[in-house]
């Protein structure tokens, strides 16, 4: 019994600190790293970074990098695989985004606790900026 409790304890601090890390992300303000690029142009520093594409600019808006990194597992599965689970089924990717899907990358209970509440920000996207977000992730190779 002490270990069931031990085992609920350490799930219950996992998704508190992934839900602090995601309003952090979530509530940052992104002027921030648009005029830090734009000091940088102005000293005639060419950024290392090219242009990002529309859904890359909305998955990192939308405080999707604060779980999902592009090659390894932090709170969610990696943005690469998520792009392999999903390489022939973006239909699917899209129907999970809009709250109609189970995931089929991870099925770990607590993952898919702490994705739950994002899929509010994912659903309420126009069809346009769903659609890039996904092009986005599923270009990740």
């Amino acid at each position: 019994m002490k270990q069931f409790k031990i085992s609920i304890m350490k799930r219950i601090t996992f998704i508190a600190i992934s839900l602090v890390l995601i309003m952090g992300v979530s509530c940052s303000s992104p002027n921030k790293e648009k005029n830090a690029a734009t000091k940088t142009v102005e000293k005639g520093i060419e950024p290392a970074v090219a242009e990002a594409s529309p859904g890359q600019k909305l998955y990192a808006d939308k405080g999707c990098v604060a779980c999902h990194l592009l090659n390894s597992k932090l709170v969610g599965p990696s943005i690469k695989d998520i792009a392999a689970a999903y390489a022939e089924n973006k239909s699917g990717l899209i129907a999970f985004l809009k709250g109609e899907g189970k995931p089929i990358v991870d099925s770990d209970p607590v993952q898919a606790a702490v994705m739950h509440p994002q899929i509010a920000i994912t659903k309420a996207l126009p069809a346009n900026e769903l659609d890039a977000m996904v092009n986005y992730i599923l270009s990740a190779k």
